[in-house]
């Protein structure tokens, strides 16, 4: 009887236990289905997700490869415009110094001979009335003045062609002296500033030495109150009052003087007349 008894009990608890798994199994089932949807839900986003990354990794890829494609194409038409530019040895002389200098492998001794040598063989095309040791003698003066202000050798021997054509003698109108056309009323505070004596306009402008001293000293001082070279140089033919005021006024400056020496210049440079503007204005 109580062998009876317990398994009655055993088989009520067995089917309590089914009833409560009946009862619970659409909950379990609903939970189940939420869990699902839920992983469902996160891996779509973050498919999604992966897509949009994708998508932009693409798009900058086309982006970079334009860019790449872009620069070959500039580059491949640089290499045909020069391919057609054929440049003559003044050109390729001025070229590989600057390369040399910019990559360090010549030495000062070597570009100061080099522009020396240059500025002399010009003066001898235009004068032939000094003797060697004098044109020698203008030519490193030249070169020695235009380094210490940080002005091109060439550019200054350009100055000075157009100022006097290499005459050591010549005088204006306006009273200006020698090779670098100096005026007489303000040579005298110009010489006194770097030291040299001043013993007459004559006397002292003639002298080749010191009227380059002069001369590029001035030149200086107006590229330093201009702060720009093209117009300092005007400024040294002109007169820097005349230059301020017509600058002040917003009048166009004279252009004939300055495009004389600038051109003149790129003939020693052997560049075009565009290149040494470009390089005028990048050294303001």
């Amino acid at each position: 009887m109580a062998k009876v008894n317990l398994e009655g009990k055993q088989m009520n608890r067995s089917n309590s236990f089914r009833e409560k798994i009946n009862k619970n199994f659409g909950l379990i089932f609903i939970i189940f289905i939420c869990v699902i949807i839920s992983l469902f839900v996160t891996l779509q986003i973050k498919v999604n997700n992966l897509n949009i990354q994708t998508e932009k990794n693409i798009e900058n890829i086309n982006l970079r490869n334009e860019k790449i494609i872009s620069k070959i194409e500039d580059l491949s038409n640089e290499i045909k415009r020069y391919s057609q530019v054929k440049i003559d040895k003044e050109q390729f002389t001025e070229i590989y110094m600057q390369l040399q200098e910019l990559t360090g492998m010549i030495s000062n001794e070597v570009k100061r001979e080099f522009y020396i040598t240059k500025i002399v063989n010009n003066i001898s095309l235009y004068n032939n009335t000094l003797d060697s040791k004098s044109i020698y003698e203008i030519s490193k003066t030249i070169y020695e003045e235009s380094i210490k202000y940080n002005f091109h050798p060439l550019l200054i021997t350009a100055l000075i062609k157009v100022e006097s054509n290499f005459e050591p003698k010549a005088i204006s109108d306006s009273y200006a002296y020698g090779l670098c056309q100096v005026r007489r009323f303000i040579a005298p505070e110009l010489a006194e500033n770097i030291g040299i004596k001043w013993d007459g306009a004559e006397k002292t402008l003639f002298d080749p030495v010191n009227n380059i001293k002069i001369g590029v000293y001035y030149l200086s001082i107006l590229n330093r109150d201009f702060n720009d070279l093209k117009t300092a140089i005007i400024a040294y033919n002109q007169g820097p009052y005349k230059v301020q005021e017509q600058s002040t006024n917003n009048q166009e400056l004279n252009q004939e003087y300055i495009n004389k020496v600038l051109d003149y210049y790129a003939e020693l440079r052997g560049f075009s007349f565009e290149e040494i503007q470009d390089e005028i204005i990048k050294t303001n």
